[in-house]
């Protein structure tokens, strides 16, 4: 995989500025600048560390191209043939996916296309959605050696904020405060989050051999 960005940022932040002042117990506007901020610093590493989006917004995800054959780890001995397992899915690298929107091809020439849709449908029953190839379905051949392929897709819980899960919400806020008491300490001092903001997240974790998903996905607005 070659990575995705975000083609759209979200409309609305999964926490209002005043819900954050009133946890915070902030009652002038000095610090507004500083906590919008921190709302976003928030958002951005608990997306990250679940690889989820939160609220609505398009993503981009390009693919190099797609391996015909996913052979699983062979241990021990076997008897009978030897099969080989072919691949008929792609796994989109954001949760939870509410749509796909197209499916872009770039042949070696930077000819683009677009994949027929009849070829496939999206899988949003497991966690990490997919495209699978329907029967009589092929992928596409004749690509370009890196970003051949382009899939556009819209991610996140909901177009509002009360659409994130309340457990996220609540780990944002505690991050929100970790930051916001933290200000201005210098390197010396441990500024890790706190274990119980892990706690809250780890149920929409999503593991991927310990490496975060996204690679570039956070260059908004590149198309």
């Amino acid at each position: 995989m070659a990575g995705s960005i975000n083609l759209t940022e979200p409309r609305d932040e999964p926490l209002a500025l005043s819900d954050v002042k009133d946890y915070l117990r902030l009652d002038d506007q000095v610090d507004d600048s500083l906590v919008r901020s921190l709302i976003i610093a928030a958002r951005t590493w608990c997306e990250e560390y679940t690889g989820r989006a939160f609220v609505t917004r398009d993503v981009q995800m390009f693919l190099d191209g797609i391996s015909e054959a996913d052979i699983p780890l062979f241990e021990g001995t076997r008897t009978g043939p030897y099969l080989t397992h072919y691949k008929n899915f792609i796994e989109l690298d954001v949760s939870p996916v509410q749509s796909v929107t197209v499916v872009d091809l770039f042949d070696d020439a930077d000819n683009q296309s677009v994949w027929d849709p009849t070829n496939y449908f999206l899988d949003r029953i497991r966690d990490v959605a997919r495209i699978v190839l329907r029967d009589g379905g092929v992928f596409p051949t004749d690509l370009r050696r890196a970003n051949g392929i382009a899939i556009t897709y819209k991610a996140g819980y909901g177009d509002y904020p009360t659409d994130t899960p309340e457990a996220i919400r609540v780990a944002m806020l505690q991050f929100i405060t970790h930051l916001y008491e933290h200000r201005g300490d210098d390197e010396g001092r441990d500024l890790n989050p706190p274990a119980m903001i892990k706690t809250l997240l780890q149920p929409y974790r999503i593991m991927r051999y310990g490496v975060s998903p996204f690679g570039t996905r956070y260059a908004a607005g590149i198309r």
